[in-house]
């Protein structure tokens, strides 16, 4: 089977690029920039302006920010290949709301209680979230260490350490916050614990998802514009990115192909008897995704 390149089978994923690029683009331009940051005190707890957990979500406080977010982003497309995009973009809502909700309430309750914690320090903390989608990004980033097998490459690695495929997104995912110092630290482990209770199913989130009707508008009406279809002929021409995206997935899509084996028989018919309408080849695509690791293979079946 062909592997998928580029932004193929992740459409969700290439509208998220976009509304980060130009969103970001807009409120530099705008300055509009104020407007994105999620300041508890005094915007949230004070005068209300709700409306804050949404904008700080659709751009970056800098271009630097936006670059390596969006290399962040593309990388984490697998996870919408493995979730489909119809659970995708449960999960990016969920998480959304989750994580802004929780890092609301860590900074106002420490600001309740700021004696304790130390004025200056809550202070800073209250005012200095930074703007952009960190929530979103580590809460997919928690879902791709968690659901996204790993495959080491050939060699020792360096200093005799077997390095997997995945550190490249780590070290990307972790140089995000350089720019925006402490301000991008409570957002992104608000994102990663948001993603933790959507892993552990708490009040059913694993399983809920938009309305079939929100799916079928969507598909009639944004998948066109966002659907990628690879140019043919003489004229055909691709950027310097775009070549590049693709020698990186021809390399990814290469390890890949090279870890894939069956699992094990009594595996697939254990996890067959606990999922007897899931069908073979479903349970065998689950294992090989997650590593031929029966409960992660459970988890994939249980939420597709």
């Amino acid at each position: 089977m062909a592997a998928a390149n580029g932004l193929a089978g992740a459409p969700l994923t290439k509208l998220w690029l976009y509304v980060v690029l130009l969103g970001t683009v807009a409120t530099t331009t705008m300055n509009w920039r104020h407007y994105m940051r999620l300041r508890v005190v005094p915007y949230i707890v004070r005068d209300w302006q709700v409306w804050r957990c949404a904008t700080s979500l659709v751009s970056f406080s800098t271009y630097t920010e936006l670059v390596v977010g969006m290399l962040v982003i593309y990388q984490l497309r697998v996870v919408e290949r493995l979730f489909g995009t119809r659970r995708y973009a449960a999960f990016l809502f969920v998480v959304g709301v989750v994580g802004q909700a929780l890092g609301v309430l860590a900074v106002w309750a420490m600001y309740m209680d700021r004696r304790t914690m130390g004025a200056a320090f809550v202070a800073n903390l209250a005012l200095s979230a930074a703007a952009g989608p960190y929530v979103l990004v580590f809460g997919a980033l928690f879902q791709f260490y968690v659901a996204v097998p790993v495959q080491r490459p050939g060699g020792s690695g360096f200093m005799g350490i077997a390095w997997s495929d995945k550190w490249m997104v780590y070290f990307l995912a972790a140089s995000m916050w350089p720019s925006s110092m402490f301000g991008a630290v409570l957002p992104s482990v608000a994102g990663v614990a948001a993603g933790c209770v959507y892993s552990a199913n708490v009040g059913g989130l694993l399983f809920w998802r938009f309305p079939q009707w929100t799916a079928a508008v969507a598909r009639k009406l944004v998948l066109p514009l966002l659907s990628s279809q690879t140019p043919t002929g003489s004229g055909a021409r691709s950027t310097g990115l775009a070549r590049a995206f693709e020698q990186l997935d021809r390399q990814q899509d290469y390890r890949q192909a090279q870890s894939l084996v069956l699992p094990p028989e009594e595996t697939v018919a254990q996890l067959l008897s606990m999922f007897p309408d899931a069908g073979r080849e479903r349970v065998v695509q689950a294992l090989q995704t997650s590593g031929n690791d029966p409960n992660r293979a459970a988890v994939l079946i249980l939420g597709s």
